[in-house]
This record gives C-alpha cells, structure tokens and sequence, in this order.
C-alpha cells in the first residue's frame, strides 16, 4: 500500500508541476499576445502616419509646382520690368549741375564729374550717397579743362572726400529743347 501511496503522491505531484508549468507557458503565451497586440497597434499607427504623410506629401509637391509656375510668372515680369526701366534710364538726359553762373567772354564750356565715396561710407542711407558715389556733374565755364578742374576742386575743397573724376568739353548744345520736344 505504500507504494501505491508514493506512486498517487508522485502522480499529483507530477500533475502539480506540470500544472504549473502549464500556468507559466499560460501567462507567457498571454504576455506575447499582448505584446503582439501592442506590435500590430503600434503597426497600424505607422501605416496611418505613412499615409497620413503620403497625402501631405502629394499636396507639398502640388503647392511647390504652383510656386513654381508663380515664381517663373513673377521672374518673367520682373524681367519685362528691368527692361522697361533701362529703356526709360537710357532716355533719361542725365542731370547737369551749375558750379557756378560766373562766365568770362572766352570761357568754354566743361562738364566736371565730382565723386565722394566717403557719404556713403559714413551713412549708406543718405539720399544722396549713391550719386555721390557714381559721381554728379557740373557744367563749369572755363578757358581750359585744367582751369575747369581747379575751379571744381575750389569748390569742393573745403569738405573731404569730394574729388574731380572727369572733366570733358560739351560737345552738344545744352540750352536746345530736348529731341522728343523738337519733334512734336
């Protein structure tokens, strides 16, 4: 009877550990479950961000196309504008300043170019720094273009920076009425 006693005891202690073992293969294939839950949630957030970005995508590309199209619109016109804008500077008579209303009966007449960098270096936001910087031209009346020059530089002496770039004879009459006036 002894025997069969061990035999019953190590038949329900057998049962209990495979019982147990049963329980811990339980609570694993539970926890991959869950975790294969998690994996295929977190995939299906992935494909829904995926799409989600394909669509932003398509409309990104659609939007640069139409800022191309503008952009190639506007770069057209602008161009059309730099044309029409040189068209009208090259008509533009350039601006000739008086040095002085002073004339000797054998004077001729100059065109002094007078520069100063230094306006524009000191204040680049001056009205005046640009032409400064290109240089303004005077109409001065003189007996020789050397004389021309010393009364220029009379002139501006007194301030720094300023000096003679060109002095060139008028070659053209200034006092006639310009030719689209002379036309009409």
């Amino acid at each position: 009877m002894m025997i069969n006693f061990i035999i019953v005891l190590a038949i329900v202690a057998i049962g209990a550990w495979l019982g147990n073992v049963l329980l811990a293969v339980e609570q694993r294939v539970s926890q991959s479950r869950q975790r294969v839950r998690g994996v295929r949630s977190n995939l299906d957030k992935l494909d829904a961000t995926i799409h989600r970005l394909h669509r932003e995508e398509e409309a990104l590309h659609a939007e640069i196309g139409e800022l191309v199209r503008g952009m190639v619109e506007l770069r057209g016109k602008q161009a059309e504008v730099q044309q029409r804008l040189t068209e009208a500077q090259s008509k533009r008579r350039p601006q000739i300043l008086i040095l002085t209303d002073r004339r000797n009966p054998g004077d001729k007449e100059w065109l002094v170019t007078v520069v100063n960098q230094q306006i524009g270096e000191i204040d680049a936001v001056h009205p005046l720094a640009t032409e400064w910087a290109r240089g303004r031209t005077y109409l001065v009346w003189a007996e020789s273009d050397r004389e021309a020059a010393e009364r220029a530089n009379r002139r501006f002496s007194a301030r720094p920076g300023y000096h003679v770039r060109s002095v060139t004879p008028v070659k053209e009459n200034l006092y006639s009425a310009s030719p689209a006036r002379s036309a009409a």
